[in-house]
């Protein structure tokens, strides 16, 4: 299963996505990193139609950007930003809502994040992490061949961040996974493969042992160094002397 995507989008006169062009495969973590502005998730939303970018979005030859939403719901869906819950929703209540287009199983998908035996409870209840683990529920639930996440393991402490990067890097062998990370260290720890944007453009793709660290220090403005420790890749950062 191939999800291809080129996509443009501009905010009034402001470029905010320059003809972005990328591939990704069923079995494959991509994860979509650069600084603040650069447009990561300007591109996830036009991915799954929030945004009308000029472009196109296939999955296996399907074109997606042309589709109706409720169709589109079935291929692909999207975990935003955390943000709390306004309503005490209870954790399965709050999962059952993506289910409405695609009537997907939520017991499997609370399973897999282990909320089922405390579906009953308010989503209010549940911690940041936990939270995180309920959208991700939520998106499993909707049945989706394609899962996209925008940044979630921000705001989470190290341990519930990892649990995070640990589903994602189990459910790519059943969806096409694609996640904004601004965690650099998680993207080169986690990810099969990179893809570098900055000012609306792609600066690089490839894999993560193949970064070199003047691509990290051209679009953050950093001192980098990229080194291998106990088999993990990990970027040391210091401020530029500039």
């Amino acid at each position: 299963m191939t999800l291809k995507v080129k996509l443009s989008f501009s905010y009034g006169s402001r470029m905010a996505l320059d003809d972005v062009e990328f591939s990704t495969d069923r079995g494959e973590l991509l994860a979509i990193i650069g600084p603040n502005g650069a447009g990561k998730s300007t591109l996830l939303k036009c991915m799954v139609g929030i945004l009308n970018g000029d472009g196109t979005v296939s999955l296996n030859g399907r074109e997606l950007t042309s589709m109706k939403p409720r169709e589109r719901a079935k291929l692909i869906t999207y975990v935003p930003q955390t943000s709390l819950p306004e309503f005490a929703f209870t954790i399965e209540e709050f999962v059952e809502m993506a289910t409405y287009t695609t009537r997907g199983d939520v017991e499997s998908a609370l399973k897999r994040v282990g909320l089922w035996e405390r579906r009953r409870e308010p989503i209010t209840f549940l911690s940041g992490g936990e939270y995180q683990m309920a959208l991700i529920a939520r998106a499993l639930a909707q049945g989706s061949e394609v899962i996209l996440l925008d940044e979630p393991t921000s705001h989470l402490d190290v341990n519930h961040a990892l649990l995070v990067m640990e589903l994602l890097k189990e459910l790519k062998e059943e969806k096409i996974i694609v996640a904004v990370l601004h965690d650099v260290n998680l993207a080169l720890g986690y990810a099969d493969r990179l893809l570098v944007l900055n000012e609306g453009k792609k600066v690089w793709e490839g894999k993560p042992d193949n970064l070199e660290p003047k691509i990290l220090e051209e679009v953050y403005g950093i001192r980098a160094d990229i080194v291998e420790v106990g088999g993990k890749i990990l970027l040391i950062a210091g401020l530029s002397k500039v």
